[in-house]
């Protein structure tokens, strides 16, 4: 069976990434992996890291595009589709913590593998928070022709941005107290809150690394570029997609922070009546500065309310099958390295039209 129409046949534990997407979005991160063929050379392995398995289609796509990377399995079979201790074919979802206890994987005691672990060049890392969702996705990859690619893939669950940390920790030890270095060469993150973690995927990704978020909603990209320019984040926005159906390579989108004009007028306004009454009377300018002060504090919590954020999506029927929006951004040099300024970002402060 054809990997696209795997994808569209097995059953659901979570929303998947359709083949059409998932193409586009392994194009564009534009992998040149090295192949099995060329010679070992010093270096970091290639590495990417997906955030948000869930269904494991995408994982799917990534492990094949770099399955050149690595040599053959040590023997067929070794990624077989996985078996309970009883000697039983697991075949459908894993749902209880029993039955995930009870499964016995063949690479679990195969002992050329961890052998084989240790030449791989390219390494897909797929994290997921949940434990179920991670099963079910090891499941569907070791199950696609007798785990053609399962073994580009290691599977982990947790939080993304204390995996990152942890990593980075350990590699930094295996280097004898060395400042830990960017391991990661792309990062894909399909998560609801993926701004939360932009600021320790960027300490993680080489120069020039490209990261994706895959969202739902156009506002849930918009507040990662929020994000970036705030905390003066070392990632370009390249482009922002829209995926779906009819949408062939998507449709490109306009993203931009910006201030009106008619907003940049009163601002300006409101200084020149502050410097005109500082010349006149100081007394009466530190009296305006205060109530304006406090006038802003006093919106500002009006205007206060956490936990909400504005979701904006095509609604078909009573499901939306397929699409989304994609923002891609690729990692800069830090100012130190001689490089763009980290927050000279497409998102830059610009004014608009009334």
């Amino acid at each position: 069976m054809e990997l696209s129409g795997s994808q569209c046949e097995i059953s659901l534990l979570q929303a998947k990434i359709y083949p059409a997407d998932a193409n586009l979005i392994v194009s564009l991160l534009d992998i040149h992996a090295p192949t099995a063929q060329a010679p070992v050379t010093p270096g970091p392995r290639f590495e990417i890291l997906e955030a948000g398995t869930g269904h494991g289609s995408l994982t799917l796509y990534l492990a094949r595009a770099i399955s050149a990377s690595n040599q053959p399995l040590p023997g067929t079979g070794i990624f077989s589709t996985p078996t309970t201790k009883a000697g039983n074919v697991v075949s459908g979802m894993v749902n209880s913590d029993q039955e995930k206890e009870d499964i016995v994987e063949k690479t679990d005691i195969d002992p050329k593998l961890e052998s084989w672990k240790t030449s791989r060049k390219a390494i897909i890392h797929s994290l997921d928070i949940s434990a179920q969702n991670t099963a079910h996705a090891s499941q569907i990859v070791r199950g696609f022709r007798r785990g053609l690619y399962a073994g580009n893939v290691d599977f982990h669950v947790g939080d993304v941005s204390e995996w990152i940390s942890a990593e980075l920790e350990k590699r930094a030890q295996s280097t004898e107290g060395q400042q830990s270095k960017p391991f990661l060469a792309h990062v894909l993150l399909d998560l609801p809150r993926a701004q939360a973690h932009l600021e320790r995927v960027a300490s993680a990704l080489h120069v020039d690394g490209i990261l994706t978020v895959f969202n739902p909603s156009i506002t849930q990209i918009t507040g990662c570029v929020e994000v970036i320019k705030k905390k003066k984040l070392p990632l370009w926005l390249d482009r922002v997609l829209e995926l779906g159906p009819s949408m062939a390579g998507g449709r490109e989108w306009s993203v931009q922070a910006v201030k009106p004009r008619a907003l940049i007028k009163a601002q300006n306004d409101r200084m020149e009546a502050l410097d005109t009454a500082s010349e006149g009377s100081p007394s009466l300018a530190d009296d305006n500065a205060e109530t304006t002060r406090d006038q802003e504090q006093a919106q500002a919590l009006a205007n206060r309310d956490e936990g909400w954020e504005m979701i904006c999506r095509p609604k078909v029927g009573d499901r939306i099958s397929g699409g989304g929006f994609l923002g891609v951004w690729r990692r800069m040099r830090d100012r130190k390295d001689g490089g763009k300024p980290a927050s000279a970002t497409s998102t830059s402060e610009t004014s608009e039209a009334e």
